[in-house]
């Protein structure tokens, strides 16, 4: 590799990422009781789903090419990280105060913005859209305590 190139570092540490919140998921999910596939307990999906995150996260993190793109493009790779984790991170902070809809409704604009030129339509889509299926879903399909606005 040439002094003008750089490996996909943030591929990596992305995986990485992923690979540890999974592990720690399925860390934290021990303490629930496991049950069996017929009978699955309360620990059951979050263990399962913990371990398959982590797996994702390291075939990420391992099977990342080195691609020996110039380094100016280099730091073009952290935007779609820092958006998507600003979407997360805004959502997990406003779901509470600010209800379902509007945490949701700010994580897609703000995760739109991991595309160089993002598309009004898809983000119109999306904003629609998204906050439906959430309420459907969590609200009135699983029947989780969670308020849809902060009224």
């Amino acid at each position: 590799m040439s002094a003008n190139t750089v490996s996909p570092w943030s591929d990596r540490i992305g995986g990485l990422v992923i690979l540890t919140i999974g592990l720690a998921v399925a860390a934290q999910a021990q303490s629930y009781p496991f049950g069996t596939v017929g009978k699955m307990g309360p620990g059951f999906f979050p263990v399962v789903a913990g371990f398959v995150l982590a797996f994702f996260g390291g075939l990420i993190a391992w099977k990342t090419p080195d691609s020996g793109q110039a380094r100016d493009e280099g730091l073009k790779n952290l935007r779609p990280a820092v958006f998507i984790f600003a979407g997360l991170l805004a959502w997990a902070l406003l779901l509470r105060p600010a209800g379902l809809v509007i945490s949701t409704v700010v994580m897609a604009l703000l995760s739109a913005f991991a595309y160089p030129k993002p598309n009004p339509k898809r983000i119109a889509i999306t904003v629609i859209l998204l906050p439906i299926m959430a309420v459907a879903l969590f609200v009135y399909g699983l029947g989780m305590p969670l308020r849809a606005f902060p009224w």
